[in-house]
């Protein structure tokens, strides 16, 4: 999978950058250490909260982070992420889709959108990618970072 490979590259590069070790990253982000050394690995990719904190522990782009730009963005300012089913509704809303046109351009389940849009569940990073694909803006405005 080409997001896991992307993110594990990214995130060790940042890592360094920032002077992290994988012990003190992981301490930061509330999670263990075998776990930010299998996002590192690309063995896993982190889920739906731990990619938020991941972001905000490092004040990085998504966008960079999964290689969907080649450099970061510079000078962005990212908010705190509001709760994903109301981020959700608000993308529905202002991008005019519906289900069924977000259907026709990610594959995506009817069944993961309506958890979505119930707060039931959230999405996984690669879903994210998708989801900014199909509304062409980036992961940071899918997730409410930046506005």
């Amino acid at each position: 999978m080409e997001i896991m490979s992307k993110l594990s590259e990214r995130l060790k590069e940042v890592m360094f950058e920032k002077n992290f070790k994988a012990a003190d990253f992981a301490k930061q982000v509330g999670v263990n250490r075998n776990t930010i050394t299998r996002y590192m690995q690309g063995v896993r990719l982190p889920t739906f909260d731990n990619f938020i904190k991941m972001l905000d522990v490092l004040n990085c782009s998504a966008d960079f982070l999964v290689g969907l730009v080649d450099f970061p963005p510079e000078s962005l300012v990212f908010h705190p992420a509001p709760p994903f089913h109301e981020r959700f509704r608000e993308l529905l809303q202002l991008f005019n889709f519906t289900q069924y046109k977000l259907h026709k351009k990610t594959q995506l389940s009817y069944d993961d959108y309506n958890k979505w849009l119930k707060g039931i569940s959230v999405p996984y990073v690669d879903s994210l990618v998708k989801l900014a694909q199909a509304f062409d803006c980036s992961v940071d405005f899918v997730l409410g970072r930046i506005r």
